[in-house]
């Protein structure tokens, strides 16, 4: 599944990303905000941090049974040649009738970070 998120910053639209995401996973109407999960990435360049926030959601989500509803990035910056990025999911412990498709994996492949007129657009590749 290949979707693309667009934001006037890169934050912006890596939130519309994570909101693709979710929205891929779950049912978010159906998803509380009772869980918070910090991510914290650091990459050479914004294409592989986006993947690499991405997978870690996924991760997280799986790792402890949850959906997410919500990402906000916290801080984002360049320090020593590479992107660090720290942002903070939120959710709920995973219900069957919020499900809807088994996310398997971010992929790199077809994945991009583009700047635009208007701002930034995320292309990104999901396994499922």
């Amino acid at each position: 599944m290949l979707f693309e998120a667009t934001g006037e910053s890169f934050e912006d639209a890596l939130e519309e990303a994570a909101q693709a995401l979710f929205e891929t996973m779950a049912d978010v109407s159906r998803v509380k905000s009772g869980e918070r999960v910090v991510v914290e990435a650091c990459a050479p360049n914004m294409r592989e941090l986006a993947v690499f926030v991405l997978e870690d959601l996924l991760s997280e989500s799986d790792a402890n049974n949850l959906f997410f509803n919500a990402f906000k990035v916290a801080s984002f910056e360049k320090e020593n040649g590479e992107f660090v990025l720290k942002g903070v999911a939120s959710g709920s412990r995973r219900r069957s009738e919020a499900g809807k498709t088994d996310v398997k994996a971010v992929t790199h492949h077809e994945s991009e970070v583009k700047k635009t007129g208007a701002g930034y657009r995320i292309t990104i590749l999901l396994d499922v």
